[in-house]
């Protein structure tokens, strides 16, 4: 059975339960808190060298870095939410290097400097998130143009394209942007989070961070 390594707070982590999900696939989900030093451990680094999360063991095949894992299971499960046409699949790693580069690191800004710092006894860096918060506001702009257009960000499937955006719009809740700006991606992230693929991961991002900060 894979393993995954991660904790419910993380985007990356989320990403890749949910893509085991979608396909169907069972596996153990291994929580690991980088905030008090468990992915710094000579055990995890074998397995992820970088001493961050998530990362997979499949049977003794280790992986890291969220895109990669999700790109590998679909290849291997042979699942379309990686099409194998070469234009769909070209578009779909536009979004995913578009959600990581643009949505996700400046989502990490705002999630590290409101939440993790308090967490972590760490000085806050008010301009680095207030830039986080500018970032994302220009660059959701985008993916809501794209949502009006098509069911999906690659036409009419779901795709791992749509799982990275799911996890990257999931805590916009616990740091104060109110969804609802954005009205086609609320309309598509209420059609996905209705589903099994999300349901078995957890009611809500909301439901998993006040578990994992009320202990």
């Amino acid at each position: 059975m894979i393993k995954v390594y991660g904790m419910g707070l993380s985007f990356p982590t989320n990403r890749v339960r949910m893509c085991l999900n979608a396909i169907g696939l069972n596996h153990e989900f291994i929580i690991i808190n980088p905030l008090v030093g468990e992915t710094q451990t000579d055990v995890y680094l074998k397995i992820n060298p970088s001493g961050k999360i998530p990362a997979i063991d499949d049977d003794g095949f280790y992986l890291f870095e969220s895109n990669a894992i999700m790109k590998y299971l679909c290849r291997k499960h042979e699942s379309d939410f990686y099409p194998k046409d070469i234009i769909k699949q070209a578009h779909v790693d536009k979004w995913l290097d578009f959600i990581n580069a643009h949505l996700n690191n400046s989502l990490i800004k705002v999630f590290f400097n409101k939440i993790v710092a308090g967490l972590i006894n760490a000085e806050a860096d008010k301009k680095s998130m207030e830039e986080g918060y500018v970032f994302l506001k220009r660059f959701m702009t985008i993916i809501e143009k794209q949502l009006g257009t098509t069911p999906y960000l690659v036409d009419d499937n779901m795709t791992i394209a749509d799982i990275a955006l799911l996890a990257t719009v999931d805590p916009f809740e616990v740091i104060d942007i109110d969804i609802s700006d954005y009205p086609n991606v609320a309309k598509w992230a209420s059609k996905l989070t209705d589903l099994p693929f999300y349901t078995k991961m957890h009611g809500s991002y909301k439901e998993t961070f006040d578990s994992v900060i009320t202990g």
